[in-house]
């Protein structure tokens, strides 16, 4: 018999961190997988924004404790990447109004870091 913890700790991951664990447990049997299994996968590749899980869970924790984000819009920023810091600002403008240009500016160069490099 399974005994459950009367408490589960539910942590937000980003979608590098998803991917990653994934491909860990189901590369092994790719043939095997079914549709759905195949089309996470899909999913993850298209959508995944970040060079590596460990940076993606890097920048987060940067964001968080640098300029005081909550961790779930961390990874929000983080999982979206966005390019131009007119683009961080409408995600962020809302909850954090405080926020000036230096840190704007510093978040866009922390997610242009970790950005993968397409063309490289």
């Amino acid at each position: 018999m399974l005994l459950m913890p009367d408490v589960i700790k539910k942590t937000p991951i980003t979608i590098s961190e998803v991917k990653e664990l994934v491909y860990s447990r189901w590369s092994e049997n790719l043939s095997s997988l079914i549709i759905d299994q195949r089309k996470l996968f899909e999913y993850l590749s298209k959508y995944d924004k970040v060079s590596s899980a460990k940076e993606a869970r890097e920048a987060v924790k940067r964001l968080v404790e640098d300029y005081g984000i909550k961790e779930e819009d961390a990874i929000m920023l983080v999982d979206i990447a966005p390019e131009k810091k007119d683009e961080i600002m409408a995600y962020l403008y809302r909850g954090y109004p405080l926020l000036g240009e230096k840190e704007y500016e510093g978040i866009a160069k922390l997610l242009e870091s970790i950005r993968k490099k397409i063309n490289s």
